[in-house]
C-alpha cells in the first residue's frame, strides 16, 4: 500500500511541476470561502477528483462504452443544452461540486458528527479495497491516494449527515406535525402481486398486449371482489388463487409460465420514496384504503393488484424515523445543501484550471 501511495505523491507532483516556474504552489488550484470567512484549499488532487467525476457521470450517462476510445477534446467541443459546450457545463458543474463538498465538511463538523475508532478502522479497510479496484485510473489522472480518501469519506459523510440533522435534537429535526403527516400519506402496509409483463427474450409488448394485460389484471380484480372468501383466508393466498387462473393466459402472451403465488408479497410496510414502486404507483397505492384490493397501473403493460392493510401497532413514526429521514432526505437535505452553498464563493486559478483540463482526462 505504501508503494501505491508514493506512486500517488509523485505522479501528482509531476503533473503539477510545470506550473511551479510560474510563481505560485500548482498543489492548491483554488480556495472556497466559507460564509464565516472560513477558506478552504483546493489542492490539485480535490480538483481533479472532483473534475472526474463530473466527467465520468457525462459518459456514463451518454451510454459510451469503457471499450471505445473516448476523444476528450471533442467531447468537451459538443454542445450540452441551452447553447453550452460540454466542456462550458463541466466547468460550471465541477464548481458547484467543490463547493458542495466543501459544505458538507463543514455541515458535519457543525452537526457533532465523529467516529469512533472500530468505525474509523471499518471506513479505512472499505476505501483501502475500493483503492485497489479504482487505484489504475486514478494514478492516470493524477489522484493520489490521500485525495482519494478524503474524496471517499465525504460522500460517506454526505450520506449520514440527515439523520443528525434530521433527527431527534437535529438542527433540522422533524417536527411531530411532519411525521404525523407523513405517517399518514406516505406509509402503508400492502400485500401485492405485480402481474407478469415482460415477454421472454426480451420482446417488446405492442399496444395489443399492453391492454390485453390490462384486461387480465381487471378481471382478476373483478374475481377476487366477487368471490366469497372464508374469514382470516391471508390477502395473499386471496390474490394468488385468482391470477393463478391466468397462468396459461400469460405464458401464451408473455412466452413463460410463473406461479402467482411465489411472486406475491405479503403484508410489506412500504414508505413514498423507497424506490420499490414508482412515485405515480405510491399515489395509487396510498390512495386505495385499507381493507381493499385494487389494480395499480406502472406503465408500460405493468399491473399489480394490491391489498391494503391497517398499519400495526409497532408502525410508529419514532420506530421508522431513520427510514422517513432516508425518505425525505433526497428532496429535503438536497434543497437545503443548496441554500447553503449560497452563503459558499470559489476562486480558481485560471492557470491551473487550464493546465488540468478535463480534455486530459483518461477513461
Amino acid at each position: 500500500m505504501m508503494i501505491r501511495k508514493t506512486a500517488a505523491v509523485l505522479l501528482i507532483f509531476a503533473l503539477c511541476m510545470s506550473l511551479t516556474a510560474c510563481g505560485y504552489n500548482p498543489e492548491v488550484v483554488g480556495t472556497i470561502t466559507g460564509p464565516d470567512g472560513k477558506v478552504t484549499e483546493i489542492t490539485c488532487g480535490e480538483y481533479l477528483a472532483a473534475q472526474y467525476e463530473v466527467v465520468y457521470s457525462i459518459v456514463e450517462s451518454a451510454e459510451i462504452s469503457d471499450s471505445q476510445q473516448i476523444d476528450m477534446k471533442k467531447l468537451m467541443a459538443l454542445e450540452a443544452s441551452e447553447g453550452k459546450t460540454i466542456g462550458e457545463y463541466v466547468a460550471e458543474t465541477l464548481k458547484e461540486t467543490l463547493i458542495r463538498r466543501t459544505v458538507t465538511d463543514d455541515l458535519f463538523e457543525k452537526t457533532g458528527m465523529s467516529y469512533d475508532e472500530a468505525t474509523r478502522q471499518y471506513y479505512d479497510s472499505y476505501i483501502q479495497s475500493d483503492w485497489s479496484d479504482s487505484s489504475s485510473y486514478m494514478l492516470q489522472n493524477g489522484i493520489g491516494f490521500d485525495s482519494f480518501y478524503k474524496y471517499e469519506m465525504q460522500i460517506i459523510k454526505a450520506g449520514q449527515i440527515p439523520y443528525a440533522l434530521y433527527g431527534k435534537g437535529g438542527e433540522q429535526e422533524l417536527d411531530e406535525e411532519f411525521l404525523e403527516k407523513f405517517m399518514e400519506t406516505k406509509v402503508g402496509r400492502f400485500t401485492y402481486l405485480n402481474l407478469p409483463y415482460q415477454k421472454a427474450l426480451g420482446l417488446d409488448n405492442t399496444d395489443t398486449d399492453k391492454a390485453t394485460l390490462k384486461v387480465y389484471a381487471q378481471e382478476i380484480l373483478t374475481i377476487i371482489n366477487e368471490t366469497e372468501h372464508a374469514v382470516g383466508v391471508p390477502a395473499k393466498d386471496i390474490i394468488a388463487t385468482a391470477a393463478n387462473g391466468y397462468t396459461d393466459r400469460y405464458q401464451n402472451l408473455l412466452g413463460y409460465r410463473q406461479e402467482m403465488d411465489s411472486i406475491t408479497k405479503e403484508n410489506s410496510l412500504l414508505m413514498y420514496g423507497d424506490g420499490t414502486f414508482t412515485e405515480d404507483q405510491y399515489d395509487q397505492m396510498l390512495n386505495v384504503n385499507p381493507g381493499e384490493f385494487a389494480v395499480i397501473d406502472g406503465g408500460n403493460g405493468l399491473y399489480s393488484i394490491v391489498y391494503r392493510h391497517e398499519l400495526q401497532e409497532t408502525d410508529t413514526a419514532e420506530y421508522l424515523i431513520n427510514s422517513i429521514i432516508n425518505a425525505v432526505a433526497p428532496g429535503m437535505y438536497q434543497e437545503y445543501l443548496a441554500e447553503l452553498a449560497e452563503g459558499y464563493s470559489i476562486e480558481l486559478d485560471e492557470k491551473a484550471v487550464k493546465y488540468y483540463s478535463p480534455e486530459k482526462i483518461v477513461m
